[in-house]
């Protein structure tokens, strides 16, 4: 059920809209079973949400243009919720280019949420529309995300400390967000870290906290081996060609040596699964400590 004090928001992945309350149960059995994911549970909070985010943390080529974030936002607005938008790490060109659809987001709404994933993103976003309510993004929290690791090999003393530790926890990190305005974290939960609610919930910190499921992301970067691949057997990984999205219709399940759990590759990026502990403790900590749990299962 759904805690008073927790948030759900849900991710529109894509350039659509994703209105339909059926979620993509079929897809995500590859990761989960139904039983694992508490099923009846998920459906229940998912299929109502608080809050819509749309755009993508991790390729500027997701980030919806300007027809489709209209589209979006009178989707949205047709159902009375708030927007966040995500934005990916930019260059000077990328955030040139993204200038009208920040400025179509700014007249929906001037206060509106933004996630920002890099500095240059956050000052340009400071300095041209300072209304912007800004968050600090998952890319921002480092710290040990590799799943395969087996728990066992952790040692108990300096090990299972650097496992446990992100930048979001950091005195300096915090310092710097405070002063540069920033009122929120999104972050994942890693795959190894301590189930600590206080901790989660960063008490004290004078931060609110997202936390998205049920994926975490374990890697990304510029380079897309997805967009790469084109088809022609000669050439498995053409970069040259522009990116035609294969992303939006392919996603890849990842095997590897040992016991670790199935890795999901969209796009750019590799994602590992929520094991069922790890989603039972963060709905029971939502519901305890108030947190906004972001639902990315369009992923898979």
């Amino acid at each position: 059920m759904k805690g008073s004090n927790m948030e759900i928001a849900r991710h529109w992945v894509g350039g659509g809209t994703d209105t339909e309350s059926v979620l993509p149960w079929e897809s995500l059995k590859a990761f989960f079973s139904e039983r694992d994911v508490h099923r009846q549970d998920i459906e229940e909070i998912v299929s109502h949400p608080d809050r819509i985010y749309i755009g993508d943390e991790f390729c500027s080529k997701r980030l919806p243009d300007v027809k489709d974030l209209k589209q979006q936002l009178k989707a949205a607005d047709q159902q009375g919720l708030p927007v966040t938008l995500l934005t990916p790490v930019l260059t000077d060109g990328g955030i040139k280019a993204c200038g009208k659809l920040f400025e179509t987001f700014h007249q929906w709404d001037h206060a509106a949420e933004v996630v920002v994933n890099d500095l240059g993103v956050l000052l340009y976003l400071k300095q041209t529309f300072p209304g912007f309510s800004l968050s600090m993004g998952r890319l921002f929290n480092k710290g040990f995300k590799d799943p395969r690791l087996d728990k066992k090999d952790i040692a108990p003393a300096a090990a299972a400390t650097c496992v446990n530790d992100c930048s979001f926890q950091h005195a300096n990190m915090r310092g710097l967000a405070k002063n540069l305005g920033i009122q929120r974290f999104e972050q994942d939960l890693f795959p190894h870290a301590d189930p600590d609610p206080d901790a989660l919930a960063m008490n004290g910190s004078g931060f609110d906290v997202s936390v998205y499921f049920p994926f975490g992301y374990v890697t990304t970067g510029r380079a897309c081996m997805t967009a790469g691949m084109d088809g022609r057997p000669d050439a498995k990984f053409n970069f040259s060609a522009g990116c035609h999205a294969p992303c939006t219709t392919h996603r890849f399940k990842l095997s590897h040596p040992g016991n670790g759990p199935a890795l999901l590759q969209n796009g750019n990026t590799i994602f590992y699964p929520y094991t069922t502990s790890m989603l039972s403790h963060l709905l029971k900590t939502a519901e305890t400590h108030g947190l906004r749990l972001v639902w990315q299962g369009g992923l898979a």
